[in-house]
């Protein structure tokens, strides 16, 4: 007796000893031409058992084409993860008429998971003519994953590093389980958090986390407009000057799936801010080149913001897709009515395509885009608005890199209001069985972004201009191993070192 049949394959017919093969032969795949079975026999009652929504109800259906109904549904190889999580995800139930795109599809739903590291739908005779059983087996992988690995060094911060790690399969409940921080002698962050994207095996969706944040942004003397204090109103520095901050407070998410690519969610983000602008003044009147004026209230405040989303995410791979789009649109409201001291309107737009293209390369395009419009002399606090080095590439004399849970680093202290970035990467696989290093490529990634100056920066002096070269490039491997993906990133190290 042959083994079971790929998705898409006819069903292999159990030979009983002494059958004649001519006898009853096996259904054929869906869309060849063969004839279409009979009716199934009906029950007593006159029930037609397992039909479904049978394809021959409909009036278009292909006479000549047969069609088969799904009589149960098993799940082998996953030790760990739940079978009803398993099943929630796929886009056919028992009773369903056979469809071979959808049966793919719900393949390409469980490995864009990144539970499994590989997913097989195969096809079993079912009881009767007409009826299959599928048959899907998964080989899981590790769930423990490195999400960020911080390292890196400035004229502000000596050295910084930090990590992040998820359990992404927390109990085999599909539960993601994060936690992350980074630190500096002068700077630390801490986030803790717990996402659960299918309650029960349900549509539903909720999530906590919790932050903490003792920052100081510092600007260094070179930085500040006129810092000798020769114009009129402005004071003269001989040091850096440092704003330093806490933060402390958390996010409380709730969602629910539309269907298998489409889901709406509604954020809660309230936190406790405290800060010392040690705003220096002449005569009663501040100075005019005082950096962070504007950056945040003074003293105690409370930021509470929410924020409704939408996300379309039809990627075939957690980690690396070679095919689908992922679609984000969000709008975030801070206002006095949920207990707010800073009253803005945040809408950004993220769209990410890729397409397979010959020799499995991959071409991937990206489009971000932001604005935030304020209320009031502080509208919203200076780390929820878009930092410069946030988004681009390598670039000659850049001058600063990505914050890191939100936190600046660099010497620069450029925040604006508005966003566009436009990123352009191609993929080229250089391996796809390994051990260990499950998958490897190289790819290549050239960026365009934009970002305005703040609004509370009052003067072009104080924006240091970094987006007026805003085309940045890079190079580098990407490695898929059973504890994440990991960039080797060429404009990374260009930065950090030049």
């Amino acid at each position: 007796m042959g083994g079971p049949a790929r998705a898409g394959d006819p069903p292999a017919a159990p030979q009983e000893p002494g059958q004649d093969q001519a006898e009853e032969p096996a259904p054929a795949p869906a869309g060849e031409g063969a004839p279409a079975d009979p009716p199934p026999a009906a029950d007593a009652d006159g029930t037609e058992e397992g039909a479904g929504e049978d394809a021959g109800d409909d009036p278009d259906a292909d006479p000549f084409k047969p069609s088969y109904v799904i009589e149960s549904v098993r799940v082998v190889g996953n030790p760990k993860t739940s079978p009803e999580l398993i099943l929630s995800h796929l886009q056919f139930r028992v009773g369903d008429a056979l469809d071979e795109e959808v049966v793919q599809l719900s393949r390409i739903r469980l490995l864009a998971l990144g539970y499994f590291r590989d997913v097989q739908m195969r096809l079993e005779r079912g009881s009767e003519r007409g009826r299959v059983k599928v048959l899907i087996e998964v080989e899981e992988r590790n769930s423990i994953i490195i999400d960020d690995l911080f390292l890196g060094y400035s004229k502000t911060n000596e050295f910084w590093g930090g990590l992040g790690v998820s359990d992404i399969n927390f109990l085999g409940l599909g539960l993601s389980l994060s936690g992350s921080f980074v630190a500096s002698e002068w700077q630390q962050a801490a986030r803790l958090g717990v996402y659960w994207p299918a309650i029960m095996a349900s549509r539903f969706q909720a999530g906590v986390q919790a932050l903490f944040t003792h920052g100081r942004e510092r600007a260094l003397v070179e930085a500040i407009p006129d810092p000798l204090g020769e114009q009129p109103g402005h004071c003269p520095f001989d040091r850096p000057l440092d704003l330093p901050y806490l933060r402390a407070g958390g996010i409380v998410s709730m969602g629910i799936k539309l269907d298998s690519s489409h889901r709406l969610s509604l954020a809660l983000h309230t936190e406790h801010i405290e800060a010392d602008l040690h705003a220096p003044s002449v005569e009663g009147v501040p100075c005019g080149n005082y950096p962070f004026q504007g950056y945040v209230r003074n003293g105690q405040s409370t930021l509470s913001s929410l924020t409704l989303a939408f996300e379309r995410d039809t990627r075939d791979d957690y980690f690396m897709p070679t095919q689908g789009m992922h679609l984000l649109v969000s709008i975030e409201l801070g206002s006095k009515i949920f207990g707010s001291d800073y009253e803005y309107s945040k809408y950004t737009l993220f769209y990410s395509h890729s397409i397979t293209l010959w020799l499995d390369h991959v071409l991937r395009l990206s489009v971000l885009g932001g604005l935030i419009q304020d209320v009031g002399e502080t509208g919203s606090p200076f780390f929820s608005r878009f930092f410069v080095g946030d988004h681009a590439l390598f670039l000659i004399d850049k001058g600063s890199l990505p914050r890191n849970l939100e936190v600046n680093f660099s010497e620069v202290v450029d925040y604006g209001d508005l966003l566009a970035s436009l990123e352009a990467e191609y993929d080229v696989p250089l391996w796809s069985d390994g051990a260990y290093f499950y998958r490897g490529y190289f790819y290549a990634a050239l960026n365009f972004s934009y970002v305005t100056k703040a609004s509370f920066l009052a003067t072009k002096d104080e924006w240091t201009g970094r987006t007026k070269r805003p085309v940045s490039f890079d190079l580098g491997l990407k490695f898929d191993t059973p504890i994440g993906l990991f960039t080797l990133s060429l404009g990374y190290i260009m930065d950090v070192a030049f």
